[in-house]
């Protein structure tokens, strides 16, 4: 096992791993908003919009990293980067997936936000947030599994 090549194929899964972990922390805000009231509230809320966005281009950024990596294990085993760079397992697929669920779910966060600003009824915005990120916290355990594996058969 060459120690360069199995460091650059850890660091996709050490920053995803830390993503699903902020993740996790980020769905708190769902108990949090029951109990916290005035400017507890707004000021938990206000880091939840805040890690919100900075999680979507986290998210983008592990993909990228994922990429790189590809791109360097194809250096590093001298093959042809095609043959490494195009996903070719249900694990790389699914991580452009959670990328387009992660801009559906800022989309609805955001709107919840405008519309409770504007005094306009966000429970349904706010209801389909919620929902996504349930849907989404299924689909990343399946997605760190299916890389676990995967990277047990490249490693």
């Amino acid at each position: 096992m060459d120690p360069l090549r199995t460091t650059v194929l850890l660091l996709h899964p050490i920053a995803a791993l830390a993503l699903i972990w902020m993740f996790v922390r980020q769905r708190r805000w769902r108990e949090q908003n029951k109990t916290l009231r005035g400017e507890d509230r707004q000021q938990v809320l206000a880091e939840h919009e805040a890690t919100g966005e900075w999680m979507v281009r986290a998210t983008a950024g592990i993909i990228g990293l994922a990429f790189a990596a590809q791109i360097a294990r194809a250096g590093i085993d001298g093959v042809e980067l095609t043959e490494y760079i195009i996903p070719d397992h249900f694990h790389g697929w699914v991580g452009f997936l959670g990328l387009f669920l992660m801009l559906i779910l800022r989309k609805h966060g955001r709107a919840t936000r405008s519309l409770k600003e504007s005094g306009e009824s966000f429970a349904r915005s706010k209801q389909m947030h919620g929902k996504i990120s349930d849907v989404m916290l299924l689909l990343v355990i399946i997605h760190a599994f299916l890389g676990f594996l995967y990277l047990l058969k490249i490693l």
